[in-house]
């Protein structure tokens, strides 16, 4: 018999003791009324039935309702046990997650966060309960995710959105969805806040973008630098049999010296557009990527002499061989070097150093200057053809993508980090990070 049952056929029990009692009680009451001759024996009886079925009425609903109570306490009991147990396994997903996970209220004060959130900001999650959003990210940062948490309060709807947050050198990608927390009459309590690190999938995303863009533009390239490579050759040609025939003081003589000047200025756009179509045509060998780098400081020493920018170089001794031919690995360092000094017209300060990680099987070389640095709206863009920064006639766009070309060709990569006199905390400067491929052990 279930419980349902149960509390059924006991409540019928005392409905029919009750019943039995008042009965009773009310043929006591006519009998004393109409003053009918019954028995003293009868009526004891009579009377006795009914109190005795009272008093079972009252010990039955007492004992009805310490029975019942004992079933309520029960089943809270298990209830509450369980709802502990869901508790706990919530509260333990959440620790162990690694995304930030964070309530606040109204005010943007935080209200709870899990380890993994505390733990990246160098804390425990005690110490930021009731601390504003700006003590932990920064101050755009913190106003903009206020006033979605304003909105979610206000509409009661979900948000979504992207920040970055940095702490120390590290600097995180966050896709962040900001949720209303309601109690039970439906009102926003607080603002949950779950945000996922993002930073290596959008990465692989600009990487994906950049290289169907490389190959599709290196398709384009090749097709006009060949047309434009042989009327260029004819040009270059009769120049050379005009300057000839010209005296070398006369006008025609140097009309046709500025022919020939921008005839061969046009003639390294076009080589450069048929190394940025081909990425070259070196070899898949392995190169001593030192002896790249200081092949090109033997060629660009007296220039950087001349425009005072000091040279500070930091090369690792002993390290392997890099997947890469020496030839265009010179180009990619002689790129780097030459946009480094068009960034310091005034001079400044080159560092070039090389390492290698062990752990990671790479080397990694590092070019870095203090010049005026690259916008930020310009650095999704550096590495597409054509794409400069520099005067009309300085520079054709393609330095930074041929470098990209050839530096994934041999399975490495190359990457920027840059700051402009307006960036905060951060010296300006530019830095490009090359990470190549060792040779494999054996």
């Amino acid at each position: 018999m279930n419980l349902k049952n149960k509390l059924k056929l006991n409540k019928a029990a005392l409905i029919i003791s009750w019943f039995i009692g008042f009965l009773c009680f009310i043929l006591t009451l006519m009998i004393s009324i109409q003053k009918t001759h019954v028995s003293t024996n009868s009526l004891f009886w009579i009377q006795g039935t009914g109190i005795v079925a009272l008093l079972i009425g009252m010990a039955g609903a007492l004992f009805y309702d310490q029975w019942r109570f004992r079933i309520l306490q029960n089943q809270i009991s298990s209830q509450s046990k369980e709802l502990k147990r869901c508790e706990e396994r919530y509260r333990s997903l959440v620790e162990s997650a690694e995304d930030f996970i964070f309530t606040v209220d109204d005010s943007g004060r935080f209200r709870s966060l899990n380890s993994f959130t505390a733990a990246f900001f160098g804390g425990t999650p005690s110490q930021f309960i009731g601390q504003p959003l700006s003590n932990l990210f920064s101050k755009e940062v913190a106003e903009k995710q206020l006033g979605i948490i304003k909105h979610v309060f206000k509409v009661g709807k979900s948000v979504r959105d992207d920040f970055m947050v940095i702490t120390g050198e590290h600097q995180v990608l966050l896709n962040a969805n900001f949720m209303p927390h309601k109690d039970e009459k439906g009102n926003v309590r607080s603002v949950l806040c779950i945000a996922k690190d993002i930073t290596e999938s959008k990465k692989l995303e600009k990487q994906l973008v950049n290289t169907e863009k490389l190959a599709s533009m290196g398709t384009l390239a090749a097709g006009v630098a060949h047309e434009i490579n042989n009327p260029l050759g004819i040009i270059l040609g009769f120049t050379d049999l005009l300057l000839e025939k010209c005296e070398k003081n006369s006008q025609s003589y140097e009309d046709l010296k500025t022919i020939e000047r921008h005839s061969f200025h046009c003639k390294a756009v076009v080589e450069n557009l048929l190394k940025f179509a081909r990425h070259g045509e070196g070899l898949y060998e392995y190169c001593d990527i030192n002896e790249a780098i200081r092949n090109i400081m033997d060629v660009v020493k007296h220039s950087l002499d001349m425009n005072d920018i000091e040279l500070r170089l930091n090369l690792a001794s002993d390290l392997p061989e890099v997947k890469g031919d020496l030839r265009q690995m010179q180009q990619v360092i002689l790129n780097l070097i030459n946009n480094a000094a068009a960034a310091m017209k005034n001079g400044g300060i080159l560092w070039i150093s090389s390492a290698f990680y062990a752990n990671d099987e790479k080397v990694v070389v590092v070019v870095r200057d203090n010049g005026h640095g690259i916008p930020p709206e310009y650095m999704d863009k550096i590495f597409d053809p054509f794409f400069t920064t520099k005067s009309e006639g300085e520079g054709t766009g393609l330095g930074l993508s041929v470098s990209h070309g050839i530096i994934t060709k041999y399975e490495g990569a190359i990457s920027c980090e840059s700051n402009t006199a307006n960036s905060s905390n951060n010296p300006k400067g530019t830095t490009f990070i090359i990470t190549l491929r060792v040779r494999d052990k054996g």
